[in-house]
């Protein structure tokens, strides 16, 4: 037991302090409340709040107003905060298919191997900072018009002395797309022309 004076009053501390154990003036019960992914199920006086994880991990949340105020939404294990860092496999398959697959689509085979769940905003970050570039060239491009074969075939006629009009015809394209083509104002790069194994 601690006891000391102060302003002529005796004043306890520890286990003998009238509030030892007890809930301050400002406590609100959110037993049984859910923020985020967590739900509470403990609330001890000074020893925070425990929660369960939609995860099933368990979190013990030193303050609730963290809670309340939404700065704490999960366990944080479940949404890679616990693990920021990228793994040689994850950063593998990044490169693989950057430029042949959508970010979505590489979030997914990320996903796939247990570390992370990733989503499109992981996968382009990663990139960036691994200096990746997921843009997609040619017709893996998602709003392309043609094939690669087609747009190439659209250059040769145009060196054989075929005008854009008798080009867009034949190929079923508009006269100012065939223009940009041959000009190489659009599709200067082919879709195999970027791979990355």
């Amino acid at each position: 037991m601690s006891i000391f004076i102060s302003n002529g009053f005796v004043v306890k501390s520890g286990k003998d302090h009238y509030q030892y154990g007890k809930h301050s003036p400002a406590y609100v019960n959110i037993v049984g409340q859910r923020f985020g992914l967590l739900v509470v199920v403990k609330q001890d006086a000074g020893k925070g709040v425990e929660c369960l994880c939609d995860c099933g991990r368990t979190h013990v949340e030193k303050f609730t107003v963290d809670l309340r105020r939404g700065t704490r939404k999960s366990c944080g294990i479940c949404n890679n905060r616990a693990n920021p860092r990228f793994s040689q496999a994850e950063d593998a398959i990044i490169r693989k298919h950057a430029g042949r697959k959508s970010p979505t689509e590489i979030a997914k085979l990320v996903t796939a191997l247990g570390f992370r769940k990733a989503t499109y905003s992981t996968i382009k970050n990663r990139a960036q900072r691994k200096g990746i570039s997921l843009r997609r060239y040619g017709e893996l491009y998602p709003h392309s018009k043609g094939t690669d074969d087609e747009v190439e075939l659209c250059r040769q006629l145009s060196d054989a002395g075929l005008t854009p009009t008798v080009i867009a015809e034949k190929m079923e394209f508009t006269i100012p797309h065939v223009n940009k083509i041959i000009h190489y104002r659009t599709r200067t790069q082919r879709a195999d022309a970027t791979f990355r194994l």
